[in-house]
């Protein structure tokens, strides 16, 4: 590694954000606008903005990080560094969320969704079963609502299909 690289590593994070403005700004340019898409704003607005800033983040960190700006080593209050990843809430995790993506068409959004939330709540640790349960039904009728009937962007309402 050259000596100006060492101990600069995120200039890596800059590099992948400049990457993903690069990748966001190619797909942006191949949308095609259409009689369907075509509003106000229209469908390039909101990648075009994504892109934009992510670029302007990747600059911002280069120019900071050649200039001697580090970032701080992890310090998390309840955190022990020494101590290796627990495997099997990892691997829980991965499990809820992979039986979420499995689930979501039959089930639906909500359903699934409270589920999700209900099963990473409990391998976090979380000791209030119900209340868990509740705060994730919740979150997930008010995300559901949100997306049908403040965006117009339909989700699978699955085994509550007719009742949402």
């Amino acid at each position: 590694m050259p000596a100006v690289l060492r101990g600069r590593s995120e200039l890596g994070v800059a590099a992948l954000l400049a990457v993903l403005a690069i990748v966001i700004g190619i797909d942006t340019a191949n949308i095609r606008e259409t009689a369907i898409n075509a509003g106000v704003m229209g469908p390039r607005v909101v990648p075009t903005i994504v892109a934009v800033a992510l670029g302007l983040c990747a600059i911002a960190l280069t120019v900071s990080v050649l200039r001697g700006g580090r970032a701080d080593s992890e310090e998390g209050e309840d955190i022990d560094l020494t101590l290796p990843a627990h495997w099997p809430t990892v691997f829980g995790l991965a499990g809820v969320i992979l039986a979420y993506a499995l689930t979501i068409d039959f089930l639906g959004f909500v359903v699934a969704s409270a589920l999700l939330f209900y099963g990473s709540a409990l391998l976090l640790g979380s000791k209030r079963h119900v209340v868990s349960l509740v705060i994730g039904a919740l979150l997930a009728v008010g995300v559901f609502y949100g997306f049908v009937l403040g965006l117009g962007i339909p989700l699978p309402a699955g085994l509550l299909t007719g009742i949402l």
